[in-house]
């Protein structure tokens, strides 16, 4: 077994009881949690990150087997309704930072992916996250962008969006700048949907961050891109980007590689359409982008998408082509987490049709992620002498990071055996498996069809 370099069951307790002591920063009052209640403020933290995939009802009373001390549902949501969801962002935070020995790329990076998941909540008619469906129907849908440690597998940082409101770019803007305090170098993965001008001039900018973006090869493609001949490609590239609409008009004639940002504050119309389109520009009125170009075939010719294009400001003399589809790759690390945190955590099932009450449970099941993920980092992953290598089955993890954080018992000797028991439960690891993405729509649990076991 691995030396327990942190008792994670312990930390998570040290942090609870760190917000309970400032609880009126997390709290929506000054007087809430000031009365004596039944349901006191740390185990109510602890019941809603523990929260799973049964009925309000049937989890009070896993969480609370005493009848003595099991309150009602609605008792509940009313201690509930005093907590403010960044409770939960905080608690996060704080594992997030846990580990003292992060895994880096080269030594030198922090590898991080910024991608966006879609959550479905009940519907609630008082919602501010409606959304209109292409069959007319209407949907409550929530929006979470992640900024998520690739190598470390631990969620750093997110924003929460109204999926009829969501804006990939501003919330990865955001992260990036939050990141980039941390005066640590880091490698950033992102997905065709981030490409843009502002977003790689900000990166350039941005003192710690490097960065690889997936970006369009064919039509939608940046023009230089499109003029790029039929075979693998790696090159510096400069675009020179203009906001000013006047300048553009005057000069797209001499300069034939001159790109428009359509941002409104060059557009002098006293009103504007709501379907106007506006581009965000953060820099100067003419600027140069620049950034290095890596094109590399993925498929057989002649097949759809047989080039991937990156666009990055990695050093071509350590990163070659090779490496740099390497490093691409460790992205899916990003959507194997949404996958498990939203059906191994039970990341989907929500007990709540208020807004903040989802938040809130959101914000704790990312909590919860990462707490297990510190686990398994922590238990053993046994050899055994056969053709794959082995790691921890995720979902039992989560099922016994449940139990155990249930019964409320941080000692060493508890969680040595935590361990252990994750450490039984192991899947082979295939490399280099391919199969087509099923995409299902899938709609959300109504509360009467939830588990009571």
């Amino acid at each position: 077994m691995k030396s327990l370099h942190s008792n994670i069951l312990k930390l998570m307790d040290n942090i609870i009881n760190k917000i309970a002591t400032n609880i009126h920063a997390f709290s929506v009052s000054d007087q809430a949690f000031t009365r004596c209640r039944k349901l006191n403020v740390v185990d109510l933290i602890r019941l809603i990150l523990n929260m799973g995939a049964g009925s309000l009802n049937s989890e009070i009373f896993h969480a609370f087997p005493n009848i003595n001390s099991r309150m009602t549902a609605s008792a509940f949501e009313q201690q509930k309704a005093k907590l403010k969801p960044e409770c939960f962002k905080e608690i996060m935070a704080e594992l997030s930072q846990a580990n003292n020995a992060p895994q880096l790329l080269d030594d030198k990076y922090l590898v991080v992916a910024i991608d966006g998941s879609d959550f479905d909540q009940p519907f609630n008619p008082k919602s501010k996250n409606i959304f209109q469906g292409k069959d007319g129907r209407k949907y409550c849908q929530i929006h979470v962008n992640a900024l998520y440690d690739v190598l470390n597998k631990l969620y750093l940082d997110m924003v929460i969006q109204p999926r009829q409101k969501m804006d990939e770019r501003e919330a990865a803007l955001t992260m990036l700048k939050n990141l980039d305090k941390q005066e640590k170098d880091f490698l950033v993965l992102m997905d065709r949907g981030y490409s843009s001008f502002n977003l790689i001039e900000t990166c350039n900018r941005l003192k710690h961050c490097h960065y690889v973006i997936r970006t369009k090869a064919g039509n939608g493609a940046i023009k230089e891109i499109t003029t790029l001949s039929g075979h693998e490609y790696d090159s510096e590239l400069s675009c020179k980007v203009t906001a000013s609409h006047r300048y553009y008009i005057t000069h797209k004639d001499t300069e034939k590689f001159l790109h428009l940002v359509f941002h409104k504050k060059h557009h002098y119309k006293a009103v504007r359409s709501k379907n106007t389109k506006d581009s965000r520009w953060d820099h100067e009125d003419i600027c140069n982008v620049k950034f290095r170009i890596c094109k590399f075939r993925i498929n057989p010719p002649g097949s759809d998408d047989e080039w991937e294009v990156l666009i990055t400001n990695l050093d071509r003399d350590k990163y070659p082509l090779a490496r740099m589809k390497e490093i691409y790759h460790l992205r899916w690390g990003i959507e194997t987490s949404f996958r498990e945190l939203k059906y191994d955590l039970s990341g989907v099932q929500f007990h709540s049709k208020k807004d903040q009450f989802v938040y809130m449970e959101i914000y704790a099941h990312f909590a919860m992620y990462d707490a297990v993920s510190l686990s398994v980092a922590a238990s053993s992953k046994p050899y055994v002498k056969s053709k794959y290598q082995y790691q921890i089955d995720f979902k039992m993890a989560c099922c016994i990071w449940r139990r155990y954080f249930m019964i409320s018992d941080n000692s060493d000797i508890s969680f040595a055996q935590l361990v252990l028991d994750m450490a039984s439960y192991i899947t082979p690891i295939r490399p280099g498996r391919k199969d087509k993405r099923n995409l299902k729509a899938k709609l959300v649990i109504s509360f009467p069809y939830r588990l009571v076991a």
